[in-house]
């Protein structure tokens, strides 16, 4: 039954070539927000990073697996799906570091950077849009973008707030809701996934 989805030439290397771009654009803008979160002692920019670098890492498996069986693509996603939940549990993590030691981060280079990070996103899941359906392995992909964008709106958002009220709670709360993003978003590609896998078998 997993040969019955397998992926024609032609569909495998559109696929591709939009993989390698939108893979390029998530690993430069982990990069960035790393540095500038760390720098800006941003709760929010960190765990949006560490969520760049599990969509690099995303695009990666998924440029490996994409022509391969639909149970091998499945697996592929579940493992994603791990990835993604370890990383909301890291961005959680760094939520109550920050709210322990009370660093109120820097509003402007959140806006900023926010706002460059959300165009990134926003190219990639448009880059995205046409192959989301095709199975759990690209639709996890474009979940992952759309996530993104979502998060970096909040994220600008946040640090307005944070100008306003010169308070850590603003980037604290955008962290929880992107923890909470790729919490769910994992757990419906999982279930995705295992559907595809019974079916496969």
């Amino acid at each position: 039954m997993g040969d019955a989805c397998h992926i024609d030439a032609p569909t495998a290397q559109r696929d591709r070539r939009v993989l390698y771009v939108v893979l390029a654009i998530n690993f430069a803008m982990f990069a960035l927000e790393i540095w500038q979160g760390l720098s800006a002692d941003s709760t929010a920019l960190i765990a949006d990073s560490m969520d760049f670098l599990s969509d690099a890492f995303s695009y990666g498996i998924t440029l490996y697996v994409l022509t391969r069986p639909l149970r091998v693509r499945a697996t592929a996603s579940l493992i994603k799906a791990v990835l993604m939940l370890l990383l909301a549990g890291g961005a959680f993590y760094q939520g109550i570091h920050n709210l322990v030691n009370e660093q109120v981060p820097h509003f402007i280079t959140m806006g900023w950077v926010g706002l460059l990070a959300l165009i990134a996103n926003v190219i990639s899941a448009m880059l995205l849009y046409r192959t989301r359906g095709r199975d759990s392995n690209m639709h996890s992909v474009w979940l992952c973008s759309r996530n993104d964008a979502i998060a970096n709106i909040a994220i600008i958002v946040a640090a307005l707030f944070v100008y306003l009220s010169h308070s850590l709670w603003p980037d604290l709360i955008v962290a929880l809701i992107i923890t909470w993003l790729e919490g769910s978003s994992a757990l419906k590609i999982i279930a995705h996934a295992k559907k595809e896998l019974k079916d496969a078998h």
